[in-house]
């Protein structure tokens, strides 16, 4: 794991949420444990462009950074 992967991973796992920047573009990886109008119960990992809004939803950390780790490989900077 890159370096810039262990401190998304470290300030995710300490805030609960960690914003960074691939290719100048910027992104946020989230959790979120309440979702919805009925806050329906959801124990996921977000990942969120923050130009389109599009999410991914990921059941573990993990696996939300081994996505990032195989299509975002350009991460310039983390942004605690």
């Amino acid at each position: 794991m890159s370096s810039k992967l262990k401190t998304i991973r470290n300030i995710a796992e300490d805030k609960t949420w960690v914003s960074f920047l691939h290719d100048n573009h910027p992104y946020s990886l989230l959790h979120w444990s309440i979702a919805g109008v009925n806050h329906d119960q959801k124990d996921v990992w977000l990942l969120q462009d923050e130009v389109s809004f599009e999410v991914q939803e990921f059941e573990t950390i993990e696996l939300a950074l081994s996505w990032i780790d195989e299509n975002l490989t350009e991460i310039t900077d983390v942004l605690g």
